[in-house]
């Protein structure tokens, strides 16, 4: 017990406590094996990640430039869209009535 207090009474407090914790802590990771030994350059994620941006990012562009996403006529609106809109119109009367009520 007198170890536990001692110990407690000297963890570093503040920002120095919490960046020591932080370091304690471990993430389960899907780039190492079982064994502790480095995985494969292929499958390290300074190299995979990039990879995968670079491939989503390419697969947009061409998606884009053969024309598979465009904008197709107006902008369809429904009845939560005009709930909405009257509802801030309402709120804005009832505002600019209240403001018209206070005297200066």
């Amino acid at each position: 017990q007198q170890k536990a207090m001692i110990d407690e009474a000297t963890k570093p407090e503040g920002l120095e406590g919490l960046i020591e914790r932080a370091k304690s802590f471990y993430f389960f990771g899907f780039f190492e094996g079982e064994t502790g030994q480095q995985a494969p350059w292929y499958l390290r994620p300074s190299i995979t990640f990039p990879i995968a941006f670079a491939v989503v990012g390419l697969a947009f562009y061409v998606s884009f430039a053969v024309g598979g996403i465009s904008e197709r006529g107006a902008q369809v609106t429904d009845e939560l869209d005009e709930v909405i809109l009257s509802s801030t119109a309402v709120g804005q009367a009832l505002v600019t009535a209240f403001m018209s009520d206070i005297n200066f």
